[in-house]
């Protein structure tokens, strides 16, 4: 038997329902209006809130795919992503199943001392700069990816899972003759595939977006990010705009070349560097709530 609603309730789901709505037309209208204009080749100057091109073109795509100077950056963000991603789920995984053993002795010292409080308090920028420095690592794609794998916030989350994983089956497992290492991969890792899948997304979209860091660590141009390289094509625009015009001429297009502006490359690209994201995600989107939810309650 369904319980009837309350009049309070039908007006709360009402609102959510408005509220949410909105927040959503109000994400996705700057995204279509980039990908508006990078398909628009003309019209440019005029007020317009309309978000279909009035002369659509694939111009400004084949621009940025005909630019070689990108594929680098591309294969270097795809690299750090991938790698970093396994890395990062791999030693935050070990982590946490540390951090679980709730009879191990000074837990509570790694938890609140060595997680919490850096999660909180970092060092700072000149101090990290150092550390790299010392290492060897500058100017180099490890100084995108090892100072990043660790993460305090993501280690308690994947410890709160692990917790609602019933103990019986880690005893079982030892009793066959399991070692700690094999109960590790055996049995905990394949049943935290949710919230490894769910933190995964988060951990991939921020090694993909790298930036600062590539500022900071990395002075070989061949060893750019694909948004150092983003940033780079958006903020130099009279120096590129007679090579874009040439590369515009040499395609055979039929467009005028006042209207090859830099505000449609530009989104040509920010529409490109979201692909990767948007196909990976509806294969990981089923895993956030079963994931993220139990992650942080259980326990």
């Amino acid at each position: 038997m369904l319980l009837k609603r309350t009049r309070g309730e039908k007006i709360f789901n009402v609102f959510n329902i408005i509220f949410f709505c909105l927040f959503t037309i109000a994400m996705l209208v700057p995204v279509l209006y980039v990908l508006k204009i990078s398909f628009e080749t003309g019209g440019f100057g005029e007020l317009s809130i309309s978000l279909i091109p009035q002369e659509p073109s694939t111009m400004f795509y084949k621009m940025v795919l005909q630019d070689k100077s990108i594929w680098r950056p591309f294969l270097n963000s795809v690299f750090i992503t991938v790698v970093g991603t396994v890395l990062s789920l791999f030693v935050n995984a070990m982590g946490a199943y540390t951090l679980s053993k709730r009879d191990l002795k000074g837990v509570n010292f790694f938890v609140y001392y060595l997680v919490v409080i850096p999660m909180l308090f970092s060092g700072g920028l000149i101090p990290s700069y150092l550390l790299i420095r010392e290492l060897g690592l500058m100017d180099s794609l490890a100084a995108l990816i090892i100072p990043a794998l660790a993460s305090g916030w993501n280690m308690i989350l994947i410890r709160n899972y692990y917790w609602s994983i019933p103990s019986s089956l880690i005893e079982s497992a030892r009793i066959d003759g399991a070692e700690e290492f094999t109960v590790f991969t055996k049995v905990i890792l394949p049943l935290a595939t949710p919230v490894l899948a769910a933190i995964g997304l988060f951990t991939g979209v921020g090694f993909w977006n790298t930036f600062f860091s590539a500022v900071i660590y990395i002075n070989d141009p061949s060893k750019y990010t694909f948004t150092v390289k983003l940033r780079e094509m958006i903020a130099v625009q009279q120096d590129l705009q007679k090579q874009f015009e040439k590369m515009a001429m040499d395609s055979g297009e039929d467009l005028l070349l006042a209207n090859l502006t830099q505000e449609g490359l530009s989104s040509a690209i920010m529409i490109i560097s979201l692909i990767p994201i948007i196909i990976v995600y509806p294969f990981l989107q089923k895993y956030f709530v079963t994931g993220l939810m139990v992650g942080s309650i259980k326990g």
